[in-house]
Parts: C-alpha cells; structure tokens; sequence
C-alpha cells in the first residue's frame, strides 16, 4: 500500500469533537486495519488524521492511524506533552521514528517495564540495555530541537502553527525542516494513560505481560527513514 505521508500538524476542529475510546472499540473489527501512514496494524485504538490537503489548503478528509502516527497531527492534544517531544532528526522520516519507537514499546513491554520514558528499568539484562540505549540515542536529538526552535514543546510549537497565515501553513512541512515528534511512551484517553492496552493490541497474545516474557531482539542503530 502507498503510505500517507506525515507531516506536524494542529487540528482545531479535532478540539469539537471525542476521539473514539480505546475501551469502546470492537478490536475483532480492527484485527485487519492498517494504518495509512506507517503501513502497521492499527490496534485497538484508531484516530483520524486531518489528512492530505487540498490545492487551497482544507482537509481532503480524514485517513485512519495508529496512535502513533495520529500524535504528530494532533499536537492540540490536552496531553501532548506528555505524550510526545519534538526532536531535530531530519536523517529519519516520521514514519520510521514512529515504527522504531512502537517496537522499542513492545519489547518493553514484553519485558515487563514501564512504557514511559522517563521510568527506570527494574531488571538490567542485555535487552534492557540495548532498549535503554535506543531510546536514549532518540532522546538526544530533543537538544537539537532545542537549539533550533528554542522548545522541544509539541503544544507550543501548534500554538505557533495557529498563527501561521494560509499560505505559511501550507509550507510547514518545508519550514520546518528535519523536525519530528518522538512518542514518549503515554496516550490519553481524558486522563487516563491507555498506552500500555494499546501496546497489548499490537503484541502476540504470547508476547504480552503474565503470558511469557520474550527476549527481545536488541535494537542497536538508527535507520534511516
């Protein structure tokens, strides 16, 4: 299938409207969705994304993704910053830092750890290492970000986007270069952190905490989007 491409985005209209809860979805109805901008399963939580614009800038409608492809084009979530942080990563494409950090979340896991990025693993085997270290190497690129736009904020940066004119807005995607949005290992639904069930859609029913832990497979470098 032809990927969506992804490109950091607000959605005011999404600010009317409920995204559909994760514990209200029919997941033998979503066993063979696909997200159209990553090409993976989407799981037990679909989002819409504003999707791809029109010549005159207006939504051509919207097109179904996983959680973590949906974050960058929602950054007037109530919660983004705790669900995602801008880095400055241009050698890799949104949709590869989005796949890398869905199999680092469910090698964690299957290991049984925290999802959120600032937990500390409570077992240091070889794979938690290397899943510390992944994570840690994305993680660096968040001073970068720094460095360029004065935040690594997803809220402040939509803020920003709202006061672009049409046009600018149009071209964000140029202008904004190698920014990209790194999954933080949280997703809301109201105030609850529903990320951990979502991980659990995408694991094999082998995989998932209290059936058997898995070894997971080490991580050890960035690839290129």
């Amino acid at each position: 299938m032809a990927l969506e491409a992804i490109t950091l985005s607000i959605d005011v209209t999404s600010w009317a409207t409920s995204p559909k809860r994760p514990d209200a979805m029919n997941d033998a109805g979503l066993a063979g969705m696909r997200c159209a901008f990553c090409g993976l399963p989407i799981g037990k939580c679909q989002m819409q994304s504003p999707g791809p614009q029109k010549s005159n800038g207006d939504s051509a409608g919207g097109l179904p993704a996983c959680p973590l492809c949906a974050l960058p084009q929602h950054l007037e979530r109530p919660h983004i910053d705790d669900e995602a942080a801008l880095v400055w990563l241009p050698e890799m494409s949104q949709q590869a830092i989005n796949a890398m950090m869905r199999e680092i979340h469910i090698q964690i896991r299957a290991l049984g750890e925290d999802l959120q990025a600032d937990s500390i693993f409570q077992k240091h085997s070889p794979s938690h290492r290397s899943l510390h270290y992944a994570r840690a190497v994305l993680a660096e690129r968040i001073q970068p970000a720094i460095d360029r736009i004065g935040t690594n904020s997803a809220h402040e940066l939509g803020i920003a986007l709202l006061e672009l004119s049409p046009a600018a807005y149009a071209r964000r995607a140029a202008l904004l270069g190698g920014l990209r949005l790194m999954p933080l290992g949280r997703f809301f639904d109201g105030d609850r952190d529903v990320y951990p069930e979502i991980v659990d859609s995408w694991m094999k029913p082998s995989d998932k905490p209290g059936v058997r832990t898995k070894t997971a497979e080490p991580i050890s470098s960035l690839g290129k989007g």
